[in-house]
C-alpha cells in the first residue's frame, strides 16, 4: 500500500503565526493555489480513497487536490492536528509572554513541553494517539492500493517520526513537513518506509 500523507494549504493563521490546533482558519490565495497545483500534479495517480481531518482547512485541501474525481473525501480525524488548548488563535509573540519556556518546548524540546496550563495538548500523548490512529488507518485501508490523506504540520512531524521507527528522545529533530507537500509511504504489510519526504516540486512555479 501507498500512504501519501499531505499538509494543508497556508492558512491566514499560519501567516499571521497564530497557533491553530483544533481552531479552524481558511485557506489564503496561496494556499489554494497550492492545494490546485498539488492537484494538478496527482490528476493521473489513481487513488482508492480521499481523506482529510474534519477541519476545513485540511477538508478544502483534500478536495481541491481531489479535483474532478467522482470519490468523496472521507474524515479521519485520529490525524486531527495537536491542541493548542486555551493558545489557539493566539500569535506566537503573546504565547511567548505567557507561556516563554513552554513556546520554546514546542519548537526544540518537544518531549519537555507541557501544556497542561493551558489545557492543549503535549507531543507524548499525540505519539499515542497517530499510533494508533495508523493501526486503525492500515486496518482500514489494508485492502486498497493507493490512498491520500490530508493532515496537520505538527502532526504529520510526529506521525512520520513515528513511522521511521526512531526513537522517541530525537522527535525535536524532525521538520515540519511543508504546506501542501505530500510524504509517500510505502507499507508492504509488515514494515513502513517513507519513500518521498516533504515534496513541494509542485510548487516550483510560485516559488
Amino acid at each position: 500500500m501507498e500512504i501519501y500523507f499531505v499538509r494543508h494549504g497556508q492558512t491566514i493563521w499560519n501567516v499571521e503565526k497564530r497557533f491553530q490546533g483544533l481552531s479552524d482558519s481558511p485557506l489564503t490565495d496561496l494556499g489554494i493555489t497550492q492545494a490546485k497545483l498539488l492537484g494538478e500534479k496527482l490528476k493521473n495517480i489513481k487513488f482508492d480513497k480521499f481523506y482529510s481531518t474534519s477541519l476545513k482547512r485540511a477538508n478544502d485541501t483534500a478536495n481541491y487536490i481531489k479535483g474532478n474525481r467522482e470519490q468523496k473525501v472521507e474524515i479521519f480525524d485520529d490525524f486531527v492536528e495537536i491542541s493548542m488548548g486555551d493558545m489557539e488563535g493566539i500569535q506566537q509573540e503573546e504565547f511567548k509572554k505567557l507561556y516563554p519556556k513552554q513556546v520554546k518546548n514546542f519548537f526544540f524540546n518537544q518531549l519537555e513541553y507541557n501544556p497542561t496550563p493551558f489545557n492543549g495538548e503535549s507531543f507524548i500523548e499525540l505519539r499515542e494517539r497517530v499510533a494508533k490512529g495508523l493501526e486503525k488507518f492500515i486496518e482500514l485501508n489494508r485492502n486498497y492500493e493507493r490512498v491520500l490523506v490530508v493532515s496537520h504540520g505538527a502532526t504529520l512531524k510526529t506521525l512520520l517520526h513515528y513511522i521511521s521507527g526512531k526513537d522517541i528522545s530525537t522527535l525535536s529533530d524532525e521538520v515540519i513537513p511543508k504546506n501542501t507537500s505530500y510524504t509517500i509511504v510505502n507499507y508492504d504489510g509488515k514494515k513502513f518506509k517513507i519513500i518521498d519526504f516533504s515534496n513541494v516540486s509542485h510548487l516550483e512555479e510560485i516559488k
